[in-house]
């Protein structure tokens, strides 16, 4: 998959020139003319990088910087500022104040931006985003659930997992078991496109974990969403005697190989009113992996809420 690179640039024909430019190196280029127009592009489909210029129509590009800065889920995005202006007071505020991670003044020499685009895609995918599923991991997602901690607004942490993976692993191999994850990466974004918010946070914690930081009001209809992507793309990944009798052989724990139950997602949910006024990490932790386990004893896709009693499965939705 090739990175996609943002260009908020209001002049029409250098947002042309730089979209021929990336685009004949092999990214895939989003345009956006106006600092509005970045922000939304940026929280609907976060790029790999943004160029941005500082002169736009409706707002300082210092603005977009510094609201991209404030969101979890664009924190974490490279921004190259591309300006005419260079003066040494702009680019201290811009490293200092904004964490920009470069600045080029304009006219620039295309290898150079090209070589700086590039070492700043790799930086970023090598090191904060999962290598798998291209989601933040790591450090992002604790710096996400942090700010969740310090808003005075009301959040809920999704914890989705797979039930029966390192069986499926075992019995059709790893690369597949890959393939699974990134279903489950895909249910879990066309599942917060469409019942989430624009600034809902998705997390790869690891394996076949994931998070998402949405609002109360939007906790029900997502789970509902991922559990129903999960349920119907899952359909086209087994072999057709397998999925005919609901289950695959696979080595069990104790050796012998034996039947195991298709693959299910579980979900935890964790209002932030279940949690106390100074939660920790580790209470969050410790919530999310019992919520989990009373989901993963019921059977099938099934979600849990905290404080509540009813789990939720596929079916009664």
């Amino acid at each position: 998959m090739s990175a996609t690179i943002l260009v908020v640039e209001d002049e029409l024909a250098l947002a042309a020139m730089l979209t021929t430019l990336l685009t004949g190196e092999g990214y895939a280029v989003g345009l956006a003319h106006a600092g509005a127009n970045a922000l939304a592009h940026a929280l609907q489909t976060p790029p790999d990088l943004v160029l941005l210029d500082l002169t736009l129509p409706d707002m300082d590009g210092f603005e977009v910087l510094r609201l991209m800065r404030a969101e979890a889920k664009t924190m974490h995005i490279p921004v190259i500022i591309l300006s005419g202006r260079d003066a040494l007071n702009d680019k201290l505020h811009a490293f200092n104040i904004l964490k920009v991670n470069d600045y080029l003044t304009k006219p620039f020499n295309n290898d150079e931006l090209l070589a700086r685009v590039g070492a700043l895609v790799h930086h970023t995918q090598t090191h904060l985003l999962s290598p798998l599923t291209r989601l933040p991991g790591g450090v992002l997602v604790e710096r996400a659930i942090e700010q969740r901690f310090a808003a005075a607004e009301p959040w809920a942490f999704v914890y989705i997992d797979l039930d029966h993976f390192k069986a499926l692993n075992d019995g059709y191999g790893f690369w597949r078991g890959n393939e699974m994850i990134r279903m489950l990466t895909r249910a879990v974004l066309a599942a917060v496109s469409e019942r989430g918010n624009p600034q809902d946070f998705i997390g790869h914690i690891g394996g076949e974990d994931f998070i998402v930081l949405t609002t109360p009001a939007k906790m029900r209809p997502l789970c509902a969403a991922i559990i129903n992507h999960f349920a119907e793309s899952s359909k086209r990944f087994y072999r057709a005697e397998d999925l005919a009798r609901g289950a695959f052989m696979a080595v069990g724990r104790d050796g012998p190989e034996k039947l195991f139950p298709l693959v299910t997602v579980s979900i935890a949910v964790i209002p932030s009113d279940q949690l106390s006024t100074h939660a920790t990490f580790e209470e969050l932790s410790n919530r999310a992996a019992l919520i989990k386990a009373q989901s993963k004893a019921a059977q099938g896709n099934c979600y849990i809420i905290d404080g509540e009693d009813h789990v939720y499965c596929e079916g009664e939705m």
